[in-house]
């Protein structure tokens, strides 16, 4: 923990030396409104809003800005996120838990273009992305309950990554070679034909495996496309395929080292948007299948193989109108879910929900309102389970101006919830016993926090959304009371005794998230490009159904409890660049460790650049998840060209 602080300390100087280095900083809320930054729309909502009209916990990640991190998947930026822990299971996104703000890997929802990457079997497969570096254009980040605007899974949050077919021909391209024999190649191919955006991309990732058994192969192909059809109607469609089979050392338990396992994961999506005045429809249609294949020995299948085949049917529908009194939301979905396994049985279950919400602004738009409600209906062993979840948010910004706000405050309160999964519910080997008599798990989440933008100087190339330097800092305290929590438990006096998940009495997470990023858009041969250091502090405390029994918890107990993350981005030529980044984990019942990456890039013309990246510099000993001894030191070495029309 001292180191953790020293190092926020250290960094947290340097941004203050890097802000005082330039121009005098003028009065923040005396900024011109003539260099208002441009309005940026989020997409997970399925109908577009105003980034800058959030009332709680949203991050952005510009893929573009965020060129510079050493990472060869989507997945791995998210380990770069204050209040995100992704844990995985060995490198280049081949397999990770997501926790959001101390949940579950069970407890967020996975997205892509608004789609929902649904996973009844269980959350181990969320992160299965067919997605890659070259065509995705940013991961919208939701912290907090989820629930009103995506439903059921999203009960500590959801990612949801954004693809956008550009408008003119041209290819994305980039190959890469790897310590441990890995090798590597990703392209987009864009391809628009008249009014029709449309790409194709594909990846190519393998290795040897950095210890034994931890080979790999991932395959990943995504199709996008977008087709406005006049001026009120759009359509959009997707279709992605990945193949993933590793060696699976450690992955579920130590006792056996050739574990293997082998998942295929296809997903196909269209909706048809309807915008006119006052009114916008939204339509949506969805199938996500996915096929895992487990052995406890890898070249011994009838020792014990797991086969799980499931598919997921999502429809939906979303309206919103805007009025003089207001804007109002309403939609509702219907969900699918089927399995056959030859563990879990044969199993189906349906879900059904819809939410009403309204928004209105008042005092000229400084002060927004959000009034909403969530119903949901889950039929599941022969059991039905119907809610209605209210919740409650607003912001305040001091000027009327949105595009600029130099500072905004906001506050939300609501309930979340999440049904188990089939693993959960029936899985069973010599030390797991899945519980059939599981209820769905509920939470009430609270937060309040703020926004402080800061911008100065000039802007660039006469452009009026860019100014040359730009100073955020965001801040938030969160509380989250999980009532019927679902964890994997045993008791440690008895034997034997297997891991049973059971519905805990109370769970209470309380945190504290902070991030300060600084951005120079100027011009200079030397300096500094981008800093940002983040922090985030989880506190838990929980009661189990019977306290006088001596319970060990698997997941509940085992996540974050100090996370400090940091990045310096710098120009050491017009050329050359290069990034560093810093991540300190101390988790829960865990020792701490640091990991510091780097990544060196070289840009000779537009459409060429090298790049040169390290991970694990200092050659720390750590596990994220499981019994994965993670890498020491390695590197990536690789090409990427880039042109369009």
């Amino acid at each position: 923990m001292k180191n953790l602080l020293c190092h926020s300390f250290l960094f947290l100087t340097l941004s203050l030396n890097a802000q005082s280095s330039g121009n005098p900083m003028p009065n923040p809320f005396n900024i011109d409104p003539n260099l208002a930054v441009k309005e940026v729309k989020v997409y997970g909502k399925g109908i577009t809003s105003n980034y800058n009209d959030r009332t709680s916990s949203i991050q952005l990640l510009n893929m573009v800005h965020n060129r510079d991190l050493p990472i060869r998947s989507v997945n791995e930026a998210l380990s770069f996120v204050p209040g995100l822990d992704l844990r995985q299971r060995g490198v280049q996104g081949i397999q990770g838990d997501l926790s959001i703000r101390g949940g579950g890997f069970d407890q967020n929802l996975i997205l892509i273009n608004g789609f929902k990457l649904v996973d009844p079997q269980t959350g181990h497969h969320a992160l299965n992305l067919p997605v890659l570096l070259t065509n995705v254009s940013s991961i919208e980040i939701f912290k907090g309950s989820g629930t009103r605007v995506f439903g059921q899974n999203a009960m500590t949050g959801a990612v949801n990554f954004v693809t956008s077919p550009n408008e003119k021909h041209g290819i994305n391209a980039q190959g890469f070679g790897a310590s441990f024999g890995g090798i590597g190649t990703q392209f987009t191919v864009s391809a628009p034909i008249k009014s029709l955006r449309q790409s194709f991309s594909a990846g190519l990732d393998k290795s040897n495996g950095y210890w034994y058994n931890s080979d790999f192969l991932n395959q990943q192909y995504f199709y996008d496309a977008v087709l406005p059809l006049g001026k009120v109607h759009e359509i959009k469609a997707i279709a992605g395929y990945t193949d993933r089979a590793f060696g699976a050392n450690g992955y579920y338990t130590n006792f056996f080292p050739d574990q293997w396992e082998s998942t295929q994961m296809a997903i196909t999506g269209v909706s048809h948007q309807l915008k006119m005045n006052k009114l916008t429809l939204l339509t949506k249609a969805s199938l996500r299948t996915h096929r895992d294949e487990f052995r406890l020995k890898r070249f011994d299948p009838s020792f014990y193989t797991n086969k799980h085949w499931s598919e997921v049917l999502t429809l939906e529908e979303t309206a919103q109108y805007k009025s003089s009194l207001g804007v109002t939301g309403a939609g509702a979905e219907y969900r699918a879910e089927s399995l056959e396994s030859s563990n879990l049985g044969s199993r189906e279950r349906t879900y059904i929900s819809g939410f009403l919400d309204h928004k209105v602004s008042l005092f000229n738009e400084k002060l927004i309102l959000i009034a909403n409600a969530h119903y949901f209906k889950l039929s599941m062993n022969n059991q039905v389970h119907q809610r209605i979840l209210p919740g409650f948010e607003c912001a305040f910004h001091p000027v009327a101006d949105r595009r600029i706000i130099p500072i905004k405050v906001y506050a939300n309160i609501g309930q979340s919830y999440r049904a188990p999964t089939y693993t959960d519910l029936f899985y069973q080997d010599y030390s797991n016993i899945g519980n059939p008599d599981l209820q769905p798990e509920y939470a009430t989440n609270a937060e309040l926090g703020m926004v402080w933008n800061v911008a100065w100087g000039s802007a660039v190339s006469g452009s009026a959304d860019m100014f040359k330097s730009k100073l955020r800092i965001e801040a938030s305290v969160y509380r989250r009371n999980t009532t019927n929590m679902i964890d994997w438990v045993r008791n440690t006096t008895s034997s034997p005794n297997p891991w049973t998940p059971v519905n805990l009495a109370n769970v209470i997470f309380t945190g504290f998230e902070s991030n300060i990023n600084y951005r120079w858009n100027g011009s200079g041969s030397i300096m500094i490009r981008e800093l940002s250091l983040g922090y985030n502090y989880i506190d838990a405390s929980h009661q189990f159904a019977d306290p006088l029994q001596q319970t060990q918890s698997r997941y509940a107990f085992s996540g974050l409890r100090n996370q400090l993350i940091a990045k310096l981005t710098m120009n050491l030529t017009h050329w050359v660049y290069a990034s560093v980044a810093y991540r300190g984990v101390d988790r829960v019942g865990e020792n701490a460790y640091s990991l510091v990456d780097a990544k060196f890039t070289v840009n000779p013309t537009r459409n060429f650049s090298v790049f040169l990246e390290g991970n694990n510099l200092f050659n720390t000993d750590y596990i994220e998840a499981g019994y994965v001894q993670m890498p020491g030191r390695w590197f990536k070495v690789g090409v990427q060209v880039k042109f369009y029309e």
